[in-house]
């Protein structure tokens, strides 16, 4: 009896075409790999082993896949294996020996996995080498930095976009350590509890470029984390992104006025002449967010689902794992793109820092410094000075006031203690935005790129050199 029409349009016609259009390779690889073990072993003999890579050689170059589900079979692995069967007989049988759907489809969606999280990898370390030229390029740039919405002190536009990069980077991290989770092979797990043929699991995770095999073969077939560990670090990095864009916002609008965007980023009104939006900023955000989305529903996905092999651990996922990532890579380009071309105001920066007193924190230091007095005292005098609207006359008034003597600070002293400029090069303290102090920071960004970069170069390395070995090992079957 054949399947309903209705579940086999919602779902097994669904899964059909996923695995059609996106697990081929991965598919193939590990059918090969299995196949090798079984003839190292002994599990299957020579000329069985043989038959079977000469089969599934044919089948790769001439088998044609039928687009919509084919009657008679539940999905792809059964319409491969109906289809070797026709070439090979009974014997196209033996491929399948201590093996299960459970432990074969999970070890194709984490090599799937892994893939398209090292692609995304990879884009993030360019994007983050490109972003560390800019900043060395904008460490003299003078930026107004905001707390609670309102002018706080001037900082550097690289001294900003390096907190970025620095939790960027953090979520990077993330997802190489989340890496080591994914990669990692179930295969020979089978069912539930392994199998009683004396199979090498080892062998079989080497073919296939895997760290090692997953250690206890329940948790190879029931865990979600392969999905779930880089889904978490990419909904983190997503969301300092959409904090990034939403502040860049604020930096680049009328009121504020410090970031603007040349007139390829930028769109007009289709009736007000004047209008120059800056909507690649919220094209960031709307993309990161319904990335964000996409990644957490998947977390999501597994609140209160038993800990067996269900159907949450399953393709369907993937495809939405699969839409996260491709809207993220999309919208790196867009932000290396905004990045990249985003200039300052300079005159609006000065023009925020002195009539916003952001300087007057450094009158307030410097106070403490040249006259002695605590920082309270100091404190109050220059909020008197604010408060009559930066008014000399009324700083030296409350300082005699409160300590009793006049101050001994010219006003071209006071100025140049006020300046924008003076108050980030004193400001020399390893994190902080003065040209010396950035040094530590850009010393660490470069070599966490780089031990990032190491990390997964060696993945791709080892993963690269599976894909030869696995090769030279099919075809020496026969």
């Amino acid at each position: 009896m054949g399947f309903s029409p209705i579940y086999s349009r919602h779902v097994l016609g669904k899964s059909y075409k996923h695995w059609a259009a996106t697990f081929l390779d991965e598919f193939g690889r590990q059918n090969r790999a299995h196949l090798i073990m079984l003839a190292r072993q002994g599990i299957i003999d020579s000329k069985t082993a043989s038959a079977l890579k000469k089969s599934m050689s044919e089948l790769d170059s001439t088998m044609k896949i039928p687009g919509e589900f084919p009657e008679g079979v539940e999905d792809l692995f059964f319409y491969y294996e109906k289809q070797l069967e026709l070439l090979l007989g009974e014997k196209a049988g033996s491929l399948h020996t201590a093996r299960s759907r459970n432990d074969m489809d999970t070890t194709v969606f984490r090599l799937y996995v892994r893939k398209l999280t090292i692609s995304l990898m990879k884009q993030m370390l360019l994007l983050a080498g490109t972003l560390i030229e800019k900043i060395k390029a904008s460490r003299e740039q003078l930026l107004v930095l905001y707390t609670h919405g309102q002018p706080a002190q001037v900082s550097t536009l690289a001294h900003y976009l390096s907190s970025f990069l620095i939790e960027f980077l953090e979520g990077l991290d993330g997802l190489n350590a989340s890496m080591r989770v994914v990669n990692q092979c179930p295969l020979g797990a089978a069912a539930i509890t392994t199998t009683g043929f004396n199979i090498d699991r080892q062998l079989v995770s080497d073919l296939l470029g895997f760290e090692r095999p997953v250690p206890n073969s329940y948790q190879a077939i029931v865990t979600s984390h392969w999905l779930t560990y880089p889904s978490m670090w990419f909904k983190s990095i997503l969301y300092d992104i959409t904090r990034l864009m939403a502040d860049m916002g604020h930096k680049a609008s009328c009121e504020v006025g410090m970031f603007s965007f040349p007139d390829e980023l930028v769109q007009v009104s289709s009736i007000m002449p004047q209008k120059r939006n800056p909507v690649i900023i919220e094209h960031i955000r709307i993309q990161s967010g319904m990335a964000a989305g996409d990644f957490q529903g998947l977390i999501d996905l597994f609140h209160n689902v038993p800990y067996q092999d269900v159907n949450e651990v399953a393709d369907a996922p993937v495809t939405v794992f699969t839409r996260g990532c491709e809207t993220l890579s999309g919208l790196l380009e867009l932000l290396e793109e905004t990045l990249l071309k985003v200039s300052v105001d300079e005159r609006r920066v000065d023009d925020i820092a002195i009539s916003t007193g952001t300087t007057t924190t450094e009158l307030a230091d410097e106070l403490v410094r040249r006259e002695a007095i605590s920082f309270r005292t100091a404190h109050g005098v220059t909020s008197a000075f604010v408060k009559s609207g930066y008014s000399f006359e009324a700083l030296r008034g409350k300082f005699s006031e409160l300590v009793g003597r006049a101050l001994d600070m010219s006003d071209s002293e006071l100025r140049n203690v006020l300046s924008p400029r003076h108050f980030v090069q004193v400001r020399n303290i390893p994190g902080g935005p003065s040209v010396s102090a950035m040094e530590s920071v850009i010393n660490l960004m470069e070599e966490k790129v780089k031990i990032i970069t190491d990390s997964l170069d060696g993945l791709v390395k080892k993963i690269v050199e599976s894909e030869e070995h696995l090769s030279v090992e099919f075809n020496g079957l026969g």
